[in-house]
């Protein structure tokens, strides 16, 4: 008869136990850049797993570049791949995401509370017919900088409206009478930048992208008139440069940033360099939200870029996958993001902090941002890459001149229909 010792029974069963705990501990991989928010990972991550000691968590630090993550994201999904488990995504990915099944809608996993938290139109981004496929992490977005010496010189009030754009820019050019200053500066080059623009215009004059019953609207008398009026900065208001046809943002910062435009409208990035102790314009300028045209007092106007949290829909962990969204998109994270890391949340409460006291320009970009709007990819899905080419030709003939603006949206109002019967 063989004899198990003591000792040895004792040792297998902590053995047993240590495996036990092995296999039930799970690990997450979660993808985001290094750069856009990664400063506020790694606190983050450490906090998540001391609350969390079964799960442990792994961070794929990928490109910021949205066209780089993007390929790498589509390669992994496409294979089905679990992992990453919870991973950022642009704001214009949802849409698509979602139609592929590539990420799991999370209503169920939020009370209505929870999400009426967080900014409005930048949810809207991320459902997709009635479901929520990603939860606003951080936000970001264009804005309307000012010269506010040239303003109290002129003694001007910031500009509301595009009507007080285009007439203090006349004002402050004919008082200066310098060949080199030039009213208005921004992204309209054909890129994205220049439909995100045309958005802030279309919004700001009451239209939308797609009317109340979910149809095209691209060429409603409002966005006809709005696109006109840009047209007119250029051409009859004389307060555009013609080259702002070939600006992209670090353009039109720059030109700003040499003194040489009175406003500016391009994402809040420009703050930092515009800022900087030996910018020309430093303690010369100011901001605020995009303008609206004068009959549509304080309509939405801010167009909205940023990332939202998704979890995958393959993951194999998917309660654990939701623990880490919920905690890296909670109120205690997005603090922390914003006081820490100048990273403007999608949690609107949180710019009310009292920790947010001395983050003066974080609590002004909420308020651009509680007037926000964002791009229409949630609707358009896989075809949005299209859909915006389609506008960014559109807009650009009309601001070239080689189409009437009416022949423009006319025409990319039946391009883009026929996208989306597909």
């Amino acid at each position: 008869m063989k004899i198990i010792k003591k000792g040895t029974i004792a040792i297998a069963m902590v053995s047993t136990m240590l495996l036990s705990n092995i296999v039930l501990a799970e690990s997450l991989v979660l993808s985001i850049g290094s750069r856009g928010y990664g400063a506020a990972v790694g606190s983050a991550l450490k906090s998540f797993e001391a609350s969390n000691p079964g799960i442990k968590v792994e961070w794929l630090k990928i490109s910021d570049v949205p066209s780089e993550s993007r390929k790498l994201y589509v390669t992994s999904l496409m294979a089905r791949s679990p992992t990453p488990d919870v991973f950022a995504v642009d704001v214009i990915w949802p849409g698509e995401f979602a139609q592929r099944r590539w990420i799991s809608p999370i209503n169920d996993d939020f009370t209505k509370e929870e999400m009426a938290q967080f900014n409005p139109s930048f949810l809207e981004a991320a459902t997709v017919d009635g479901k929520v496929y990603g939860v606003p992490l951080y936000v970001d977005g264009t804005q309307f900088f000012y010269r506010s010496d040239l303003l109290e010189k002129y003694q001007l009030p910031v500009p509301k409206t595009w009507e007080e754009v285009i007439s203090s820019s006349q004002t402050i050019l004919a008082g200066e009478n310098n060949p080199d200053l030039v009213g208005f500066v921004s992204m309209w080059a054909k890129i994205e930048g220049l439909f995100m623009n045309w958005l802030s215009f279309t919004y700001g004059n009451g239209s939308t992208f797609f009317d109340e019953e979910g149809k095209v609207n691209v060429n409603s008398p409002e966005a006809i008139v709005a696109t006109q009026t840009m047209v007119d900065m250029i051409y009859k208001h004389k307060i555009a440069p013609k080259s702002i046809l070939n600006m992209r943002p670090d353009d039109a910062r720059t030109l700003f940033q040499q003194g040489r435009s009175v406003f500016l409208m391009v994402q809040d990035f420009a703050y930092s360099p515009l800022s900087a102790d030996d910018s020309p314009v430093n303690g010369k300028f100011d901001f605020t939200r995009n303008p609206y045209f004068s009959e549509h007092p304080n309509a939405p106007a801010t167009a909205m870029g940023g990332f939202l949290l998704a979890v995958n829909a393959n993951t194999k962990h998917r309660e654990a996958a939701v623990k880490l969204l919920k905690f890296m998109t909670s109120y205690e994270s997005q603090l922390s993001a914003a006081v820490n890391s100048s990273k403007s949340p999608g949690l609107m409460n949180v710019y009310d902090d009292e920790a947010m006291k001395d983050s003066k320009v974080i609590q002004q970009l909420g308020k651009s941002y509680a007037a926000g709007l964002v791009r229409p990819s949630a609707r358009a899905g896989g075809v949005y890459p299209k859909v915006s080419e389609v506008m960014q030709i559109a807009v650009t003939s009309a601001l070239h001149q080689s189409k009437t603006v009416e022949q423009a949206l006319n025409q990319a109002q039946t391009s883009i229909e026929k996208l989306l019967a597909k």
